[in-house]
C-alpha cells in the first residue's frame, strides 16, 4: 500500500487517495449524507428509489448512453443507501480512471433522474417491500432496529408502500439536490493511481461544486425493551441488541469485536459451539458488532424450532453475560483464533482496489480520518489477552433490545431486566 493522501477541497468535499503498486485496477467509494435518516417521514423510501434512478444517466448522456460508455471502458458501478449514507461505488483498470471520474460527476452534480425512470424504481423497491413476506428474519431485523435506535437513524432502507407510492419525480430530484453536497462527502480512490494527476482532475471537476447538507439530529429516545411479533411459521427468530462503543471511542470499539470474534468466529465460537453443537438447539446462531461515529450495537441473532425457543434465548443469553465475568474470560487459544481471523479478514479485504477504496471512505465516516493497513494491523496485534478481559470485566449488557418473531411470545430472561 501507498501513502494516503488526504485532501479538503475548497467546495468542502473531502477526498482520499491510495496507491496501491501491486494493482492494475483502481476502485472508487464516494459517500453522501443521502441515506434513510434524511428522508421526509411521508416518502419513506425515496433514498432507495433515487440509488436506482441514478444510475439512468446523467449530463448529457441519457441511461442508455451512460451505461454503454461505462460498459465500454469496463467500469462495474452500483449506488446503494444505508440509514446514513448514499454509497456509490466504482471500479475499472488504472488507465480508464480519468474518463470513468467526468461521467460519475455528471450522475452526482447533473443527475437526469427523468419522469420516464421513476417508475420503474417504485415497481423495484415495491418488489422488494414485498419480498419482505418470505424473508421473516429480514422482517425482525427491520423491527428491532427501529426501536432500538433513535429516530431518525431507525429508518429501514425498503420504506414503506405509502412513502413509496406518493414519491413523485420532483421529490426524487428535491432529496438528491438537498443532501448530495459536497461537505458531508467522502470521495476515495484507490488502486493503480497517481495523487497529483487525480488530484488535479478532481478539483477541476468538483472544486466549484456548492451545497450544505444538514447535520441530522436525533429526535428521540429509543423504545427497546422486549418485543414479539406474531407469524405462523415453522421457525422462530430471536434477536438480542445491546448498547455498545462507538467506532470514534477506538479502542473499546477494537476490544468489543476481537469478544464478538470469540462468541462467533465460526465453528469455534462459543455461540456455535454451546447452543447449536452442545445442545442442537439451532441450525443458526451468531454475533456482530456494527458502529459508527455516534452508535455502537452488539447484536446476537438465534434461528431456531418453537419447541426449542425458549431454551435458545435462555442459553443464547447465559452465554453473552458470561463472557463479562470472570467465569467466561477469554482463554488464550481463543483470543489467538479471533485475533488471527481479524487479521485474514482484514488483509482479505484490502486486496481489491474497490474494498480498499471502501475502507477508506468507511474509516472517515466512522472515525473521522483514514487508516493505513499498517495501522489497521498494528492496532489489532497490540491488543493484549490481558487486556481484553479486564475491559469485558468492566463492561455488561445494557440497553437491551430484544426482538422475536414466530407463533408464540417467549419469555425473557430475568436477568436481562426487562
Amino acid at each position: 500500500m501507498g501513502h494516503i493522501s488526504t485532501h479538503t477541497l475548497n467546495s468542502g468535499l473531502r477526498v482520499l487517495i491510495e496507491p496501491i503498486p501491486s494493482v492494475e485496477s483502481v476502485g472508487i467509494s464516494w459517500l453522501f449524507q443521502a441515506g434513510t435518516a434524511s428522508e421526509p417521514q411521508d416518502r419513506a423510501g425515496i433514498a432507495s428509489m433515487t440509488c436506482e434512478m441514478l444510475l439512468r444517466g446523467g449530463g448529457t448522456r441519457d441511461s442508455r448512453t451512460f451505461a454503454d460508455d461505462l460498459d465500454r471502458i469496463g467500469a462495474t458501478r452500483s449506488v446503494d443507501c444505508t440509514g446514513r449514507t448514499t454509497h456509490v461505488r466504482c471500479s475499472t483498470l488504472g488507465d480508464r480512471l480519468h474518463d470513468v471520474l467526468p461521467m460519475l460527476t455528471d450522475m452526482v452534480r447533473e443527475p437526469r433522474l427523468e419522469a420516464a425512470t421513476l417508475e420503474p424504481a417504485r415497481e423495484l423497491a415495491l418488489q422488494a417491500l414485498e419480498s419482505l413476506n418470505d424473508d421473516p428474519r429480514e422482517r425482525a431485523v427491520i423491527n428491532a432496529s427501529a426501536r432500538h435506535f433513535p429516530a431518525p437513524f431507525n429508518r429501514s432502507i425498503y420504506g414503506d408502500e405509502s412513502g413509496i407510492k406518493a414519491t413523485t419525480v420532483d421529490d426524487v430530484r428535491r432529496f438528491w439536490s438537498t443532501h448530495a453536497a459536497p461537505n458531508e462527502s467522502i470521495l476515495a480512490i484507490a488502486g493503480n493511481v497517481d495523487p497529483e494527476t487525480a488530484l488535479a482532475r478532481i478539483d477541476g471537476l468538483l472544486g466549484d461544486w456548492i451545497g450544505q447538507s444538514e447535520h441530522l439530529e436525533v429526535q428521540n429516545e429509543p423504545k427497546r425493551g422486549p418485543d414479539h411479533i406474531e407469524d405462523d411459521s415453522n421457525q422462530v427468530q430471536i434477536l438480542l441488541l445491546a448498547e455498545a462503543p462507538c467506532e470514534r471511542d477506538e479502542r473499546a470499539a477494537l476490544l468489543t469485536k476481537i469478544a464478538v470474534n470469540v462468541l462467533s468466529g465460526g465453528m469455534s465460537g462459543r455461540l456455535f459451539s454451546e447452543v447449536r453443537e452442545k445442545r442442537g438447539l439451532c441450525y443458526t446462531v451468531s454475533a456482530s458488532y456494527q458502529g459508527d461515529d455516534r452508535f455502537g450495537v452488539l447484536s446476537a441473532y438465534v434461528g431456531t424450532a418453537p419447541d426449542r425457543a425458549q431454551q435458545s434465548l435462555d442459553v443464547l443469553t447465559s452465554e453473552l453475560e458470561r463472557i463479562f465475568t470472570p467465569d467466561g474470560a477469554v482463554s488464550e487459544a481463543e483470543f489467538h483464533r479471533a485475533k488471527i481471523g481479524m487479521k485474514t479478514n482484514v488483509v482479505f479485504h484490502s486486496e481489491s482496489s474497490a474494498g480498499r477504496a471502501a475502507g477508506l471512505s468507511g474509516d472517515v465516516r466512522r472515525l473521522g480520518r483514514a487508516r493505513s493497513l499498517d495501522e489497521i494491523l498494528s492496532n489489532l496485534e497490540s491488543v493484549t489477552l490481558d487486556e481484553l478481559n479486564a475491559y469485558l470485566a468492566s463492561a455488561s449488557l445494557e440497553g437491551i433490545t430484544l426482538q422475536t418473531l414466530g407463533p408464540t411470545a417467549l419469555t425473557p430472561p430475568a436477568s436481562l431486566g426487562l
